[in-house]
């Protein structure tokens, strides 16, 4: 997740990002003959904007078919197929937009990225307790009151994708048996109504971004100007790198390190998987989790898109005089891409039948973050986040 460089525009007032640590100020446009606003605004235009509209557009969309099988149930007949293809779709547009965070998802130590997906917060025995809640009790339930472990769309895989009638609860929580034949009801109404609070949040994401809305893309595209509250084009620069760091701490180190048992996790074991660490573990959707994680990071760190090839961190390094790191750590992120791709659709399968598969993959993606952290930074003169300073791995 990006460090607290970021701002949040739209959504609360603006102010300057801070750069915790910023003791060198590094090669500016006098130095490197290279548009950085020309960067920032085709990332802006054919990247993050895309991206939160798409977000927006599958998290509507998963709120119509919570609806239509919530309906369903109350008639009698269900098939969960079709919301959990609509959970699918808006878990990967997220995935996307996850990886290359900035700016509004990011502010306030992240609230509203933790409010459209919250991973690795999640609570069972207490989305269990609002099951109960909610069913009962309709208008006690306030989905803006809960913990960020309580909502989200990682709150809603779990309503969808666990069908075991035993709560998650050390004891189950009061009511629980009584719901007996309702259960699935009872799920599919609190998914529903988790479902409409993440559709809102990601279309005020997507809001914050549109020029009739926040115009968070022009606050970039023009820090350094009057028309922006991003003080320079290197601090809005530095909140784009940070974005690339993504896949260092919640890649690397947590969806697949600490998963395998590679790094210290919470189940204190080392050389052995550790499926508690696995995330979508209910809906085993991992494998595709950790891919397109990868490709948002190529297309950020290369300026290629699904709709464009423009100017983008490999750029820099070239016009900074370092073709060769930007060539090299291309070709390391497709070659994680290449052994993610090779993984199996089932990660928990992957990690029961060829760990060292995983471990590669681990060992793929460190190779990048080593350059990330060393080389990229040096060469453009950029600053680590704060929450990645620490660590040498």
């Amino acid at each position: 997740m990006q460090s607290s460089r970021s701002v949040l525009v739209a959504l609360v007032p603006l102010a300057g990002a801070a750069c915790g640590g910023d003791t060198d100020p590094g090669p500016d446009a006098a130095d490197i003959a290279f548009d950085r606003r020309a960067m920032l605004a085709h990332l802006a235009d054919h990247l993050w904007i895309p991206t939160y509209e798409q977000a927006a557009t599958d998290a509507a969309a998963l709120k119509t078919a919570l609806d239509a099988r919530c309906a369903a149930l109350d008639g009698g007949t269900d098939d969960p197929a079709a919301a959990r293809a609509a959970w699918g779709a808006a878990i990967d547009a997220w995935e996307y937009a996850d990886a290359i965070s900035i700016g509004p998802t990011s502010a306030e130590d992240n609230k509203l990225r933790n409010r459209i997906y919250a991973w690795p917060l999640l609570a069972p025995c207490t989305i269990d307790g609002d099951v109960v809640t909610r069913w009962n009790t309709p208008a006690s339930y306030d989905v803006a009151t809960r913990l960020d472990n309580a909502r989200s769309l990682a709150a809603i895989e779990y309503l969808l994708f666990n069908t075991s009638a035993t709560s998650g609860c050390p004891i189950a929580p009061a009511g629980w048996d009584a719901l007996g034949p309702d259960l699935p009801r009872a799920r599919c109404a609190l998914a529903a109504s988790i479902a409409a609070d993440v559709a809102a949040q990601t279309e005020a994401l997507a809001a914050a971004w549109r020029p009739a809305g926040g115009n968070y893309r022009d606050q970039l595209a023009l820090a350094g100007t009057s028309a922006s509250a991003i003080a320079t084009e290197r601090e809005a620069v530095n909140m784009a790198s940070d974005g690339l760091f993504y896949v260092d701490r919640m890649v690397k180190d947590m969806k697949i390190g600490e998963s395998a048992g590679i790094v210290m996790n919470a189940c204190g074991t080392i050389e052995e998987p550790c499926l508690r660490e696995v995330e979508h573990r209910y809906a085993d959707r991992a494998t595709a989790a950790i891919r397109i994680n990868l490709r948002a990071l190529r297309a950020a760190f290369t300026g290629t898109t699904a709709t464009a090839d423009g100017p983008s961190f490999d750029d820099y390094l070239t016009a900074a005089g370092a073709p060769e790191v930007g060539a090299r750590m291309t070709g390391e992120i497709d070659a994680a891409i290449a052994l993610a791709d090779a993984l199996p659709e089932s990660f928990l399968t992957a990690l029961a039948s060829d760990r060292a598969a995983v471990v590669a993959l681990h060992a793929a993606t460190r190779t990048f973050t080593n350059d990330l952290k060393s080389q990229f930074l040096t060469v453009l003169g950029l600053d680590i986040p704060a929450d990645v300073a620490g660590d040498n791995d």
